[in-house]
């Protein structure tokens, strides 16, 4: 990407849209991550955006999220256009020249009024004074962009007359590698050295055989692949101290392309070039949500409860990209590695089951699609039926050691006195059973679950628990 250049849909965003759009027509906030620079610095990547319904019509200078060909994008509504057809809405992000296309009203999905940054809330300054300023700040970076064209024959002149632009154009992003980050083929790298008198700065690509070319004389190439940060460092300026007495070094990284992830499954595939299930570089230290949503996103029949992330050392984490997204679990989020393999599975190739028998009035299988209770279940199922024991209703669970576990839980008291630990939280596999009278043992259990189930589905999760 060339310097000064701006990505226009940078923030990150995953298809959940149903969920949101749920969300948002109960009068519910949300909140999203957020990834790119075409909105800062009002948004900065690794912001969470709090996003809520629009009270009454949009206004100009409200940040809005948008919905555009399949993708969510956070940028600042700066025009309202009516038309026969209705209203039509014209955005550009704060750090953009250029406003993005028109949108319908229906495509508006809320508005951006706080964002989370550093544990942090801050809120969105919607006051007029706030709004008419970020209006002006835009109209001044489109009049901006009609003297691109008079500055590019400048930019020729002072290169001519042998005058170095590098001083007229915005650096390109950097970033800090980690301490234990290893060059690989094909990383970009910047070199900048002071001393004492000047700062240079020159571009490092890294070849196949790990070497990067270092036009200095006594220097020739560089063996960087396979070093980190702090290693490279120490052995550039040792070499350096050499030529001059006082030397400083800076090495950071323009593009990261020696580090790859495998992506697989039901991964959307848009217009784009780096979108769908391919072999993708990782652009710095990345989380799984961002990365996902920067390759297409999920589609609409992914599994997102259980995709599946193995390390190159076929060590194994399933994550759950509902937890990641609205409660911002880490643990369901983490940081790809080299050679990572994501999978995103689809519901038809799901386990997501839950087995409701017995007294119930459509004993049946009951699918999860983000989070389910007892109580949720039961009702799927038509509820309790006129014999059923509501006071020791039999929940078969499998533990984190794969072990069985067994609940019973009392129904009556969660209606009748608000005992809300009654209302066991369900997990994938889990069989519910209810009874007609008292409980016997765990054997009578099985013998009356049994041959229910094998009407059902088969007894593969019931083999699982008598084993045990």
């Amino acid at each position: 990407m060339s310097a000064g250049r701006v990505e226009t849909r940078e923030v990150a965003r995953l298809e959940l849209e149903p969920v949101l759009e749920a969300l948002l027509e109960e009068g519910a906030s949300v909140g999203l991550p957020a990834g790119g620079h075409s909105m800062e610095p009002t948004i900065r990547p690794g912001d969470r955006l709090i996003v809520v319904p629009f009270l009454g019509l949009p206004r100009p200078g409200q940040i809005a999220l948008v919905r555009r060909d399949g993708i969510q994008v956070a940028h600042r509504l700066i025009e309202v256009e009516i038309t026969i057809t209705g209203r039509r809405y014209r955005l550009q992000g704060d750090a953009e020249a250029a406003p993005d296309t028109l949108v319908r009203r229906q495509d508006l999905m809320g508005r951006v009024t706080e964002v989370v940054r550093d544990g942090r809330r801050l809120p969105i300054d919607e006051s007029p004074r706030a709004l008419r300023q970020a209006l002006r700040r835009l109209a001044m970076r489109r009049r901006t962009r009609l003297l691109r064209g008079a500055a590019v024959i400048i930019l020729a002149t002072l290169s001519a007359l042998g005058i170095s632009a590098a001083a007229l154009t915005q650096p390109a992003e950097t970033f800090a590698p980690a301490p234990d980050y290893r060059f690989a083929p094909g990383d970009v790298l910047s070199l900048r050295i002071w001393d004492g008198q000047k700062i240079d700065e020159a571009q490092l690509t890294i070849q196949s055989d790990g070497t990067a070319f270092l036009p200095i004389s006594g220097f020739g190439t560089l063996d960087l692949g396979g070093r980190t940060a702090p290693e490279a460092k120490r052995d550039i300026e040792s070499r350096l101290r050499r030529i001059y007495k006082e030397i400083y070094t800076e090495l950071l990284v323009l593009r990261y392309a020696g580090h790859r992830v495998h992506l697989m499954g039901e991964v959307r595939t848009t217009a784009r070039t780096d979108s769908g299930p391919g072999d993708w570089p990782l652009s710095g230290p990345t989380r799984l949500v961002s990365f996902l949503s920067e390759h297409g996103g999920a589609t609409q029949e992914a599994d997102l409860m259980r995709v599946r992330l193995v390390r190159r050392d076929g060590s194994v984490v399933e994550a759950n990209l509902f937890r990641a997204v609205f409660q911002q679990s880490e643990d369901d989020n983490p940081i790809l590695q080299d050679g990572d393999f994501i999978f995103v599975p689809s519901l038809a190739m799901g386990t997501r089951k839950v087995y409701v028998l017995g007294e119930v009035n459509q004993p049946g299988v009951v699918t999860i699609y983000d989070s389910m209770t007892l109580v949720e279940a039961l009702a799927r199922c038509g509820g309790i039926g006129r014999r059923g024991d509501l006071k020791e209703i039999v929940v078969l669970k499998r533990t984190t050691t794969g072990t069985a576990d067994i609940r019973i839980a009392n129904v009556k008291a969660l209606y009748k006195e608000g005992a809300l630990s009654e209302d066991i939280a369900l997990s994938p596999g889990d069989i519910v059973y209810v009874p007609k009278g008292a409980i016997g043992t765990m054997q009578d259990i099985f013998s009356i679950i049994s041959p229910a189930l094998q009407t059902i589905e088969s007894l593969y999760i019931i083999d699982s628990f008598m084993n045990d």
